[in-house]
């Protein structure tokens, strides 16, 4: 099957609870996060889900819709069977969604983001497994307690990041899709792994969630729950691989599903996540 690769930035409109079932900690509905580093991830069944659902739904939004029964059961095509009975898989393969950029409080601004140069070099495989250039990271080092800008928003000194205090020594530049993907963030800053995992496992969004008894117009006993949510602004992103229809007796190509998802369907946002009622989960679309 021939494989074609796309990268997609995702920057998160408003929070997200893409969540990993209840917990008995503090936070009884926590995010999903990767079990060796903690950092927030949404799997790839989640991401994929939610591209099924929106392209069923720009699907099913077509007035003119074309006469050959290919078009009824294209969402299989695509995205595969919905059970275990279908005699064939999808065409697209989907990543994980991973951790680009994190909004911190700052004094120098509402907010700024960080990455670290783990958070780099991860994307630099991605690139490589996405057939892009990766950046060059040779003799990136970024010291405790110090941190490195990209863009020209911040210039060296101190910066508070939350409680912490970090120290900008030096200018990074960015190039090819890694610029691309980190473009909507121009007040970047690359910390040491460290203070990136202490951002990202304890300054998340953690929101209380009641209910009413509406005939007494109290809170429901027991029903107090604390959710956390990724924060507005967050940027991540995802590596997807696009192939031929596996189905024979309706052959799709690589070239015309790619082009019909990122150009037509899957163009601007999407919705990925619970609480869609409540605005959750919205996210900005790049394709690279």
């Amino acid at each position: 099957m021939k494989q074609q690769a796309s990268l997609l930035g995702l920057y998160a409109i408003s929070p997200c609870h893409v969540g990993s079932g209840s917990s008995v900690g503090v936070v009884d509905l926590p995010i999903q996060r990767e079990r060796h580093t903690n950092w927030p991830v949404i799997q790839a069944s989640g991401m994929k889900g939610a591209l099924r659902a929106h392209f069923e739904r720009f699907k099913n939004a077509i007035k003119d819709k074309p006469a050959e029964e290919t078009f009824k059961n294209i969402t299989e095509l695509v995205f595969g069977a919905e059970t275990q009975k279908g005699d064939h898989a999808g065409s697209l393969s989907v990543g994980d969604v991973k951790i680009l950029a994190f909004p911190m409080r700052s004094n120098i601004a509402p907010f700024v983001w960080i990455t670290c140069p783990a958070v780099l070099q991860r994307l630099n495989r991605d690139l490589a497994l996405a057939g892009r250039k990766p950046m060059d990271l040779s003799g990136l080092k970024v010291d405790s307690g110090k941190a490195l800008w990209i863009g020209d928003a911040i210039q060296d000194g101190s910066i508070l990041l939350e409680d912490m205090e970090v120290r900008a020594t030096g200018k990074l530049a960015l190039s090819g899709d890694a610029a691309r993907l980190f473009a909507k963030a121009d007040r970047l800053l690359v910390v040491d792994d460290e203070v990136f995992n202490y951002g990202v496992s304890h300054c998340t969004s953690v929101m209380a969630q009641i209910k009413i008894n509406q005939a007494t117009g109290t809170t429901e006993t027991g029903s107090l729950r604390y959710q956390e949510e990724l924060p507005a602004d967050t940027l991540m992103y995802t590596v997807i691989f696009w192939g031929d229809s596996r189905d024979e007796k309706a052959s799709l190509q690589a070239d015309a599903i790619r082009g019909y998802i990122e150009k037509e369907v899957v163009a601007g946002h999407i919705q990925i996540g619970g609480d869609e009622t409540l605005g959750r989960g919205l996210f900005e679309l790049d394709w690279c």
